[in-house]
Formats: C-alpha cells, sequence, structure tokens
C-alpha cells in the first residue's frame, strides 16, 4: 500500500471507532438491542438510495437489534464517504423517530418528553 492508501485506511478506522463510541453511550441508555436497532434503521436511512447496489455494504439492514457482519461492513463503508457527524446525525434521526412508534400509544409516557431527553443524550459533541 502506499503511504496515501495507509492513511485513509487509518482514517476510516478514526471514524468507524468515532461511531462506535458514539453508538456505546447510546447503549448504556436505553439498552443494547433498542441502541442497535437505532443504530441499524440511521445506517438504513444513509443506505436508502443505494439499496438496489449490487455492492452488498449498501444493502438494507434487518432492523433487528443484532449487530452482526452486515452491520460493520455498512458502518465501515459509510465511513468511507461521509464524515462521522452526518452518520451520527443519522442515527439520532432514527432513534426519534423509533421512540415515537414505540411510544405513541402508551398513554403512560410522556412521548415529548421522552423525546427530549433523546435528543439532549444525544448531543453530538467531539464528533468530527
Amino acid at each position: 500500500m502506499t503511504n496515501f492508501q495507509d492513511s485513509f485506511q487509518i482514517n476510516i478506522e478514526v471514524k468507524i471507532r468515532q461511531v462506535m463510541d458514539f453508538l456505546k453511550k447510546h447503549s448504556q441508555r436505553v439498552g443494547t438491542e433498542q441502541a442497535i436497532k437505532d443504530f441499524q434503521y440511521g445506517l438504513n436511512i444513509l443506505n436508502m438510495k443505494r439499496k438496489d447496489s449490487s455492492v452488498e455494504e449498501f444493502h438494507q439492514l434487518k432492523e433487528d437489534g443484532d449487530f452482526g457482519t452486515k452491520t460493520y461492513a455498512c458502518i465501515a463503508n459509510l465511513c468511507k464517504y461521509l464524515p462521522v457527524r452526518i452518520i451520527c446525525k443519522s442515527i439520532k434521526k432514527a432513534a426519534i423517530t423509533n421512540a415515537i412508534f414505540n411510544t405513541k400509544n402508551n398513554k403512560r409516557i410522556d412521548t415529548e418528553r421522552k423525546l427530549e431527553k433523546i435528543n439532549l443524550d444525544m448531543e453530538i459533541e467531539g464528533v468530527m
């Protein structure tokens, strides 16, 4: 590999680590399974226009809360093309959408307050 390829690969690895740190913080707040579902939904939002691609990393992920090789490949692929900030914003958007659909019919849960909490908890700081 050339120096350019080495630095490109290192940059992708740094970006993946930043996205994974964001996921770790989110999973500490909402639980691992829900965090991964939010994560997969956010990645699917970014891949939406590419879903018919023959490249497997662009395929829509099954939002099942299982972090497998397809999810990781999708992250790595998106980190090649997008800034971490965009990826994290998409995950945040997915978390808010999931919270709305998961709580809208439960009168005991104040959905608006829950959304405010998610919005504050998922502040995107320190992300390039």
